[in-house]
């Protein structure tokens, strides 16, 4: 039976719904390639047809995220339409410390954009949705995940992301490594990589071999996986955000990003740098992740998909 829950910190939105109406997240099951999941619908009460739906993408690691997804959007001025889809073999209340077999087992770049795509198309709300009418927001590894689920559904018609560049994730340990950021620089550093990207070359499908707290299937499916040529692919809004002090995706990944855009002005790309902020955007003296969040209502409306 499907749960409804009060969604933490809801709030009335007086200007753009009824006065009575409430922020709410429902939880129900959904089988996705004959794996029993769940997934969570962030919505409000009232006024949704006049929401942008959007698919959220989380990142890595095998916590539980579902109950989360109200905190990213407490500050979102316009109603909310959002979906997310929990991975495969998460629990509810799990912490991450130990993931399950079934998640290791499940726990690749392929796998993640399929089953977003699968969850597009076995979501009665989502497979009725027009071309190029479902936003996709990707955090983190889910910043990976998401353009490569915007290149291949028809559906999506925006893309924004968050704490997620344009180069390999193994270019970026090395300049981290190559900067003194530790732990890539200490205890890890630029010859350890080397050494160990190799031998997940050698052994891509490995679920017993493991280094920094994944499998090495895992990693043979991000390390070396190149996001521009699929960034090139796409002609729809982009926007992608980046803490300038990122301590899990160096920000030369954002930048690289930002400067091969610049060479195709015909593009409709936005890059923000928030300076001295994390990977999660949180800046010393202001957080800015649900600011960011907040930000898309209005580039929803101002950037417009051309028709597919």
């Amino acid at each position: 039976m499907r749960r409804r829950l009060l969604a933490a910190g809801a709030a009335l939105l007086a200007t753009s719904t009824s006065a009575f109406s409430a922020r709410v997240l429902d939880e129900a099951p959904i089988t996705i390639d004959g794996q029993p999941r769940r997934y969570y619908h962030l919505h409000d009460t009232e006024a949704a047809s006049k929401a942008t739906p959007i698919l959220l993408i989380s990142g890595s690691g095998c916590k539980d995220f579902g109950s989360r997804v109200p905190f990213f959007f407490e500050r979102y001025p316009a109603p909310v339409d959002v979906y997310f889809l929990e991975k495969t073999g998460i629990n509810k209340g799990d912490n991450s410390e130990t993931c399950s077999v079934a998640y290791n087992s499940m726990d690749y770049l392929e796998r993640r954009v399929s089953d977003n795509l699968a969850f597009i198309d076995s979501l009665p709300a989502l497979k009725a949705l027009p071309a190029r009418s479902l936003a996709v927001l990707g955090f983190s590894e889910g910043g990976t995940v998401a353009p490569l689920v915007a290149l291949r559904s028809p559906k999506i018609g925006w893309l924004a992301t968050g704490g997620s560049g344009g180069l390999p994730q193994s270019e970026g340990f090395l300049i981290f490594a190559d900067r003194g950021v530790a732990p890539y620089a200490n205890p890890l550093s630029r010859a350890l990589f080397l050494k160990t990207f190799a031998a997940i070359k050698a052994d891509p499908d490995s679920l017993e071999k493991e280094f920094m707290g994944h499998a090495y299937l895992y990693w043979s499916s991000h390390l070396f996986y190149d996001p521009l040529p699929t960034y090139r692919q796409l002609d729809i809004p982009i926007t992608a955000a980046m803490g300038e002090k990122d301590e899990s995706e160096a920000i030369e990944s954002g930048r690289a990003l930002r400067d091969d855009f610049a060479k195709h002005p015909d593009k409709d790309f936005t890059f923000i740098e928030y300076p001295n902020a994390s990977h999660t955007l949180q800046a010393p003296d202001q957080p800015h992740l649900q600011d960011y969040v907040a930000s898309l209502a209005a580039w929803f409306k101002r950037q417009r998909p051309a028709p597919r």
